[in-house]
């Protein structure tokens, strides 16, 4: 008897970490198929359209098929091969009529008018992922496997600014005000994307570097993409395990779903309380309302 009191307890108290009272279910509008390995989406609110990166093949393969496509906001595909020759295209983010799109070890700026684009090689990373930029054109990006954190400036100045145990596998990346958030993909067994022990979000004072946790430090998943909800709280995919999360204020788990393995790097229109997530594996494109 006391050793099934032991078992429960823990499950019990994970029981109530992952279910809230406040739990808003996670609706489907729209599925598009036709993509190639969709890795990140973002928002342009300008065009009030949404660009989607395509690896079209393998993670770290150099061969040039990669691309970006342009889709409006209600899933019609405009085009899908918008920008083509890249390798395997992951993060995205715009800044001031710019797309940075990370690209296995370098970054590459798409102006989105013209679409001429500048790369900017970064030798030594291992594995880029996610692209953030701050509000004064500063782009951070993820480097998974090498636990760091890349920052070009905008005079395309490219350094590493972080590179810390404690990232614990940076994947998805976040900027409000001075703090990065990033979602974790967990600690790595050498050699392998598989974890000894899965990740959370963290923060990142932009300021002094310091990496703090946001909410709890129980582990969550094997995090990619991460987007702010409104409320002091966030929407967060699990690729591994095919999960699309909302997480509240205090780091506590309010409702999630399952979509499948290869949920990646979402984005989130809050005008249009419109949810955007790539499914690599599948080759679609889901839009969810929350």
């Amino acid at each position: 008897m006391r050793k099934s009191i032991k078992l429960f307890f823990p499950i019990f108290i994970l029981m109530i970490f992952f279910h809230h009272a406040d739990a808003k279910a996670f609706e489907k509008v729209w599925e598009t198929k036709g993509f190639h390995n969709p890795e990140s989406a973002v928002y342009d609110a300008k065009e009030s359209v949404l660009y989607v990166s395509n690896m079209d093949g393998e993670a770290l393969k150099k061969d040039g098929k990669g691309g970006v496509s342009k889709i409006s906001t209600e899933g019609k595909i405009i085009d899908l091969s918008w920008v083509k020759g890249m390798n395997a295209p992951k993060g995205v983010d715009i800044f001031q009529g710019n797309l940075y799109v990370s690209d296995i070890d370098r970054l590459v700026k798409i102006n989105l008018k013209t679409k001429a684009t500048k790369s900017f090689p970064i030798p030594n990373a291992k594995f880029l992922n996610d692209v953030a930029v701050d509000s004064v054109g500063n782009v951070y990006v993820s480097d998974m496997m090498d636990n760091s954190i890349y920052r070009a400036t905008k005079q395309g100045k490219v350094s590493v600014w972080l590179k810390d145990d404690k990232l614990e596998g940076p994947n998805g990346l976040l900027v409000i005000d001075d703090t990065l958030y990033v979602a974790s993909w967990g600690i790595m067994k050498k050699g392998s994307t598989a974890t000894s022990k899965m990740g959370n979000i963290k923060k990142v004072d932009i300021n002094n570097k310091t990496i703090s946790q946001f909410g709890s430090s129980i582990p969550i998943g094997n995090l990619d993409g991460i987007e702010a909800d409104g409320s002091g709280g966030f929407f967060i995919t699990d690729w591994m395990h095919g999960k699309l999360m909302q997480v509240s204020s205090n780091g506590a788990i309010k409702g999630h779903t399952l979509l499948g393995q290869g949920s990646a790097d979402l984005e989130y229109i809050d005008k249009k309380k419109l949810l955007i997530v790539p499914m690599m594996k599948d080759g679609v494109v889901r839009a969810f309302s929350y």
